[in-house]
């Protein structure tokens, strides 16, 4: 099984996106919270600071479950 690497969060906002994940910004809510959008995928609920750390197991699981991509899928997208 991989380790996934964490992620500063604008790093981690600029991965979902862009190709192929191609989120769009659907709402800014206050302070850090950001509603993100892409068709045929689950919404996310971005509420990370810029350059805060965001641990791998969280990518995966955003990845995996939110993005609907599999292991192999999500482990390219970030590298």
């Amino acid at each position: 099984m991989r380790k996934f690497p964490s992620l500063k969060a604008k790093i981690f906002y600029r991965v979902l996106t862009s190709e192929p994940l191609n989120y769009r910004l659907k709402r800014k809510g206050s302070g850090s919270h950001r509603i993100l959008f892409s068709e045929g995928r689950e919404t996310i609920n971005f509420n990370w600071h810029d350059n805060e750390e965001i641990s791998g197991q969280i990518i995966k699981k955003v990845l995996i479950k939110n993005a609907r991509l599999t292991i192999e899928q999500a482990w390219e997208v970030i590298h």
